[in-house]
C-alpha cells in the first residue's frame, strides 16, 4: 500500500494549522475588552474544557470512522473562527465559546490522528515506519504554525496600521481571521479523499456500558507500570511547555521588544517542533527514551531560570531577550521529541481497539497539568510578579523527578526506529 492518504493527510494538517492569530493573541483580547489575566485564565479553561473532551473524544474514535472523526474536528476549528469573525467585539463570553470550541477541535483530532496513522500503516504492513510517518505528519503541523506564526505579526502589524489610515477602523484580526477561514475550508476539503481505515470495533449494547468500559481502560492505563510513568512524565513536560508558550507574549511585552518580531519567536518555536518531528526516527537512534528524558528534564529547569530572568530584567538588549527565548523554543522541541518517541512506544504496547482512548488519557494528563498551570498564573498574578510564579512553577516541575526516575529504573520495551 502506497502512502498517498498518509501525504494528503499531512497537507491537510499543515492548512488546518495555519493559525495567524498565534502571536498576536494577547493583543486580539485586550482589543475585545479582555486583560492579561483574562488570557491566562483562559487559556487554561481551554486545557481543562480539552481535559474533558479528551478521552470521550478519544473513546469516540474507537467507535467511528477516524476520517470522520478528523472532519468533526477540522469542522469544530472553523466555527470557532465564524464566531470570532462576527461576534468578537461582544468581548468575553464570545472570546471563550471559541476557545472552548477549539479545546474540542483539537481533543478531537488528539484522540484520532496517531491512531489513523497507525491503522493505515498496519492495513499496509507497514507499522515499523510509525515512528517515521508520525514524525512526519507532526513536522507539517508544526511547519504549518512556524509560517503562519511568522506571517501573522507582521501582517498584522501592517493591516492595522492600513486599515487605520484608510477607514479609521483597525481590521487587522478580522482579516487574519477571514485567511485562516479560508485554508481551514481548504484542509477539509482534503480530508474528504482521504480512505477510512479498518480499525477494531467494540460492540457494546448501551451507553451505561460504553461508559463502563471507557473508565475501565482508563484505570487499567493508569496503573500499567510499563505506561503510567511515561504517561505522567510526557503529560507533566507537556502541560509545561504550554506555560512557556502562554508566556511569550507577556515576556516579549516586558522585555519590549516589537510587536512585528513575536512571530519569530513563534516561527523559531513550530520551526524548532517541526525539525524535532521529522528527525525523530534518526534522534531516537541514538537515544533510549529514559536518557532523553533526562535531558530533556534539564533543559526544562534552564529554561525556568531564564524565564525568571527575563521577567527580572529591565528592557534587556533585543539580542538578549530573542537568545534567550530561542533556548527555551530547543528546550520545547525536545520536550515534543521525547513525547512523539513516547506515544510511539505506547502504541506498541496496546492494542488497537483501545488505542485512541489511552492515546487521550496521555494528552489528558498533559492538559490537566496545562489548565492548573494557567489558571493558577492568573490567581498568581493578582498577588505576586511574573518573576514570582515562575518560581513557583520551577518548584512544582521537580516533583517531575518522581516519575523519571521511574523510567530510568523500570524501563524495558525502548523504541527500535526505522532504518
Amino acid at each position: 500500500m502506497q502512502n498517498n492518504a498518509l501525504k494528503i493527510f499531512n497537507w491537510s494538517t499543515f492548512f488546518q494549522t495555519q493559525i495567524f492569530m498565534l502571536p498576536v493573541l494577547l493583543l486580539f483580547y485586550q482589543q475585545n475588552g479582555l486583560s492579561i489575566g483574562d488570557y491566562f485564565l483562559f487559556q487554561g479553561i481551554f486545557s481543562i474544557t480539552a481535559l474533558l473532551f479528551e478521552v470521550p473524544a478519544g473513546y469516540i474514535g474507537d467507535i467511528f470512522p477516524r476520517k470522520n472523526i478528523l472532519i468533526l474536528s477540522y469542522g469544530l476549528f472553523l466555527l470557532r473562527l465564524v464566531l470570532w469573525f462576527f461576534f468578537a467585539q461582544y468581548g468575553y463570553w464570545i472570546i471563550l465559546a471559541g476557545e472552548i470550541l477549539y479545546s474540542a477541535s483539537k481533543s478531537f483530532y488528539a484522540g484520532v490522528a496517531d491512531g489513523y496513522v497507525y491503522d493505515y500503516l498496519k492495513a499496509g504492513g507497514k507499522t515499523s515506519e510509525m515512528l517515521k510517518q508520525y514524525g512526519r505528519l507532526n513536522c507539517f503541523m508544526s511547519t504549518g504554525t512556524a509560517i503562519s506564526s511568522l506571517l501573522g505579526a507582521y501582517f498584522y502589524q501592517y493591516l492595522s496600521a492600513w486599515s487605520l489610515s484608510s477607514f479609521g477602523r483597525d481590521y487587522g484580526f478580522l482579516i487574519l481571521l477571514l485567511i485562516e477561514m479560508i485554508y481551514n475550508t481548504i484542509a477539509i476539503g482534503l480530508l474528504f479523499f482521504l480512505p477510512n481505515v479498518p480499525s477494531a470495533k467494540k460492540k457494546i449494547r448501551s451507553m451505561s456500558e460504553k461508559y463502563i468500559d471507557l473508565f475501565r481502560i482508563t484505570k487499567e492505563a493508569l496503573s500499567n507500570p510499563d505506561i503510567k510513568y511515561y504517561m505522567f512524565y510526557s503529560g507533566l513536560l507537556a502541560g509545561t511547555t504550554m506555560v512557556f508558550v502562554w508566556s511569550f507574549q507577556p515576556l516579549m511585552k516586558v522585555a519590549l521588544i516589537p510587536v512585528g518580531l513575536f512571530g519569530v519567536i513563534y516561527f523559531i518555536n513550530h520551526l524548532v517542533r517541526a525539525l524535532a518531528s521529522y528527525f525523530l526516527n534518526d534522534t531516537m537512534k541514538h537515544f533510549r527514551l529514559p536518557a532523553f528524558g533526562q535531558l530533556t528534564f534539564v533543559l526544562f529547569v534552564i529554561s525556568f531560570l531564564i524565564a525568571i530572568e527575563l521577567a527580572h530584567l529591565n528592557t534587556p538588549p533585543l539580542w538578549v531577550s530573542m537568545t534567550l527565548l530561542t533556548f527555551i523554543c530547543v528546550a520545547i522541541g525536545f520536550q515534543l521529541t521525547f513525547t512523539l518517541a513516547s506515544v510511539s512506544r505506547l502504541h506498541m504496547l496496546i492494542g488497537s481497539d483501545i488505542r485512541s482512548t489511552v492515546a487521550s488519557v496521555n494528552n489528558m494528563i498533559g492538559r490537566f497539568v496545562a489548565g492548573l498551570f494557567l489558571i493558577l498564573f492568573k490567581f498568581l498574578l493578582d498577588g505576586v510578579s511574573v518573576q514570582a510564579s515562575f518560581i513557583v512553577y520551577l518548584c512544582i516541575f521537580m516533583l517531575g523527578l518522581y516519575p523519571l526516575i521511574k523510567i530510568v529504573r523500570t524501563d524495558k520495551v525502548s523504541i527500535v526506529p526505522n532504518k
